[in-house]
C-alpha cells in the first residue's frame, strides 16, 4: 500500500535530499515559471505544500499542492509530481481526502496532452481548458 503524507516546513531539510530530483524533472518540464529553488522556497513559506508518496518505508514520490480560494470554491492544484508507480487511484484518492479535509471542493492539474490522456484513463479526470503561451 502506498501512503501519501504531508512533509512540515519544520522538516523539509530531512527529505529534501531525497524529494528533489523527483520534483526537478517536474518543474523543467513545466513552463519555467520557477526552478526547483523557487519551489523549496514556497513550501519553506508554505505557499505549496509537500506530499511524500511512502511504500514499505520508502520514499517514492513527492508533489506539491497548492490551495486557491476562487469566489464560489476551494481548489486544490497539483503544481508538481514525481517518482515512479504514483499515478494511480490510491495516491490520487487520499489527495482528493487531503483536499476535502481542507475544504476544498475540486482538484486540478495542468497537463501535456499525453500526461491528460493518461490521467482522463487512469483517474478519471476530465480536461477542461489548455493553457496556451507565447513568449514575447
Amino acid at each position: 500500500m502506498i501512503e501519501v503524507k504531508t512533509v512540515s516546513p519544520d522538516i523539509l531539510h530531512e527529505v529534501w535530499p531525497t524529494v528533489e530530483p523527483m520534483l526537478k524533472r517536474s518543474v523543467e518540464a513545466s513552463m519555467n515559471d520557477y526552478n526547483i529553488d523557487h519551489m523549496k522556497l514556497y513550501i519553506l513559506n508554505r505557499s505549496l505544500t509537500l506530499v511524500v508518496a511512502i511504500e514499505n518505508e520508502v520514499i517514492i514520490g513527492a508533489g506539491t499542492l497548492q490551495i486557491n480560494n476562487q469566489p464560489n470554491f476551494k481548489v486544490v492544484t497539483i503544481t508538481a509530481t514525481g517518482g515512479r508507480g504514483i499515478a494511480n487511484k490510491e495516491v490520487f484518492t487520499q489527495i482528493e481526502q487531503w483536499a476535502k479535509a481542507n475544504g476544498a471542493s475540486k482538484v486540478r492539474l495542468f497537463a501535456k496532452e499525453a500526461q491528460a490522456r493518461l490521467y482522463r484513463m487512469k483517474l478519471g479526470l476530465n480536461s477542461q481548458m489548455h493553457i496556451m503561451e507565447k513568449s514575447i
